[in-house]
């Protein structure tokens, strides 16, 4: 199996781990279909991929997908709603880029980001339920509801992560951060 076959399947597998946890509802058919990505090649991996985010980009939904690789976690994909987010033209702007670059609203809060990346490699578990504050294009400071899985390959390194997130209201926001902060006391 090639690097790259093998990158894509860990990529979709951690969607879904992040997906049935944050969001089961958002791709009915992906229990069904992951049974066929141990045997899929490449082009049918990436095409699987491209559909789930080509479907978590529509208008009305709302969900956020990205996922980051290496050492540095640098972005390798996100969905269209993801890019705007990071005040970007489209998602293939952002390949490459991470999250202390200065042109994302988010840098201030990028030690966050990559401390939550890191804590999930080194744990390889998922996390599933990070409540943060994200500042915005137009500097506004929005609440988050993110979920974070490890990108793990078949021989169980881990090489990066995948994260989904959706925007909360502040009342929600502040009440699900006050619940995690006791959780973590």
């Amino acid at each position: 199996m090639d690097a790259r076959t093998e990158e894509l399947r860990a990529v979709l597998a951690a969607y879904k781990t992040v997906m049935d946890a944050c969001r089961p509802d958002l791709h009915p058919n992906m229990a069904r279909r992951s049974a066929q990505w141990s045997s899929a090649d490449e082009a049918a991996l990436r095409n699987e991929l491209a559909d789930y985010v080509r479907e978590a980009s529509r208008p009305n939904c709302g969900v956020r997908v990205f996922w980051k690789t290496g050492d540095d976690f640098r972005y390798a994909g996100c969905n269209e709603h993801f890019a705007r987010d990071g005040g970007m033209p489209n998602a293939a702007a952002m390949v490459g880029l991470d999250d202390f670059d200065k042109r994302f609203p988010w840098r201030n809060q990028a030690a966050k980001y990559r401390k939550d990346d890191k804590a999930v490699v080194a744990t390889g578990k998922a996390e599933p339920m990070i409540i943060e504050r994200q500042a915005t294009p137009d500097g506004k400071v929005i609440w988050l509801r993110t979920g974070k899985a490890p990108i793990r390959l078949a021989g169980g390194k881990v090489v990066g992560i995948l994260g989904m997130y959706e925007v909360v209201d502040e009342a929600t926001g502040l009440r699900l951060f006050s619940t995690q902060l006791r959780k973590t006391s």
